[in-house]
């Protein structure tokens, strides 16, 4: 950051610091954060239909969001009735329904920032005095306060995305920035619709354990590492001759548990195998196909990649549009195919495709901390001056068996 040092009046200490602040506070009013590049799929998708959560104490101290879910439709008394022929009707009775219980997802804190130190200022023609009497700031000083904070504030803004997207992909058991621990970071998309969907514990539910009466395992996402759908066992992903049946497989699962999936993210070795699928197939056009060309045989259309700044891949799934998501990769560098999944599930990111429905997976950025200007303190032991931005919040699912993840070598 260089500037070209002006014959400025001078600032107090004060004036810099609430300057800077209003600025960053004005920036992220006009410029938010949820104006999401198309290079981030997933963190387009989930601030598009972001959640915040403004409910008090939901366990753990507070620090708990809270969804409802619906384990089963209870017990039933259900039976067909009527007066047999004797003028007397048949008796009914009736059930007590209990079929509402609560998930708990702990929330996290994440902030990023800024400093300017007094020498850098002064060095950038910003003269800097911590008494208001000698006030005399001129338009070119700032003007050129003012051109520095922009660049800070627009690295700040776009670091802050890209640390968030990836965090929003990994299961929180990964290093994101300064090494934290498990408890620290938030549960990404990896943990609630993880590789080994069968296993592990969400929202305070045991995977392995949570059956509804009637005997169903309810809260497991769908997943096929190759082995066929919800099958454990060490990956082997599809090559594209298999790869279309598969993917009617769990797409008919999804759509069974919660609707169709809205939201189909895919890594660049799936989406090559499923080009192969697709052009070997003969042209199914409910397999890819652009909208309203229905009866066209299936094609690919690559102005649709650069029209929509290169993540949607021009082709389609059951109607619903198939994006690349970059940020599998920096998942896969950060992951180093190791995760909270035990390395017998791994799947490389790249080869992995997920059916999202986000009607039932959601961000909850806590009510009045989502993405908030900071203004901590000077310390007395510096002359630098900070500036700061945080969220508070969680990626929760009401429902798991909606959503899967399936995996394909691109050969």
């Amino acid at each position: 950051m260089t500037a070209t040092t002006v014959n400025a009046g001078v600032l107090t200490a004060g004036d810099i610091t609430q300057l800077g602040y209003v600025s960053l506070a004005n920036f992220l009013k006009n410029k938010p954060i949820d104006q999401i590049s198309q290079q981030r799929p997933l963190l387009k998708a989930l601030m598009a239909k972001k959640k915040p959560w403004g409910g008090g104490v939901g366990g753990s101290g507070g620090k708990m969001i809270v969804e409802q879910i619906r384990d089963s439709y209870g017990a039933t008394k259900f039976k067909w009735f009527g007066d047999s022929g004797t003028n007397l009707s048949d008796t009914v009775s009736y059930a007590n329904k209990d079929t509402i219980r609560q998930v708990y997802y702990p929330w996290n804190s994440a902030h990023d920032g800024f400093q300017f130190s007094e020498d850098f200022l002064i060095g950038n023609g910003i003269l800097i005095s911590d008494s208001g009497s000698t006030r005399n700031s001129s338009d070119a000083s700032l003007v050129q306060l003012t051109n520095i904070f922009n660049e800070a504030m627009e690295t700040l803004r776009l670091g802050f995305e890209e640390k968030l997207d990836v965090s929003l992909h990994c299961d929180g058991f990964n290093t994101i920035g300064e090494a934290p621990t498990a408890s620290s970071t938030i549960n990404g998309l990896d943990f609630i619709v993880p590789l080994h969907g069968a296993a592990g514990t969400c929202g305070g539910l045991n995977r392995a354990t949570a059956v509804s009466a009637s005997g169903v395992y309810y809260w497991r996402n769908q997943y096929d590492n190759g082995l066929g759908l919800n099958t454990a066992g060490a990956p082997v992903p599809y090559a594209h001759g298999n790869l279309l049946k598969a993917m009617g497989n769990m797409w008919r699962q999804c759509q069974k548990n919660g609707g169709s999936p809205n939201l189909i993210l895919a890594g660049t070795d799936f989406i090559a195998g499923y080009e192969l699928a697709a052009k070997a197939s003969g042209g199914l056009s409910r397999y890819a196909v652009q909208p309203g060309s229905m009866s066209s045989p299936w094609h690919l259309d690559p102005s649709v990649e650069i029209k929509d700044g290169g993540t949607f891949t021009g082709l389609f799934f059951q109607g619903v549009p198939i994006f690349w998501d970059p940020t599998f990769d920096d998942a896969q560098a950060i992951d180093s195919g190791k995760s909270m999944n035990s390395a017998t599930y791994d799947t490389a990111w790249t080869k992995r495709c997920y059916f999202l429905n986000t009607n039932h997976l959601s961000l909850r950025p806590i009510e009045g901390n989502d993405m908030v200007a900071r203004k901590p303190p000077r310390e007395h032991t510096r002359y630098e001056y900070y500036w700061g931005l945080t969220w508070r919040g969680a990626l929760t699912a009401n429902r798991l068996n909606c959503h899967g993840v399936i995996s394909a070598s691109g050969a």
